[in-house]
């Protein structure tokens, strides 16, 4: 099976592509990367900031002066 093909049936999981490839996990992860750069890549310009991080969405139990759900 080549990349492409695992990547449309089984997405950017990295296990999964993997396995139906035969290769190690971590050169799948490294095919999987460059994939998803050159898709962003071919963005238009314009439409870039869409993909960029969003703001937290609030949640049952949503504490916002907690900064453990930042991340940092």
């Amino acid at each position: 099976m080549t990349f492409l093909e695992a990547y449309a049936s089984h997405g950017p999981d990295v296990e999964r592509v993997a396995v139906s490839m035969g290769i190690k996990p971590h050169e799948a992860d490294r095919l999987i990367n460059r994939e998803m750069d050159r898709r962003r890549a071919d963005m238009p310009r314009q439409l870039r900031h869409l993909d960029r991080p969003r703001a937290m969405v609030p949640f049952v139990g949503f504490d916002p002066t907690e900064k453990s759900w930042r991340g940092k």
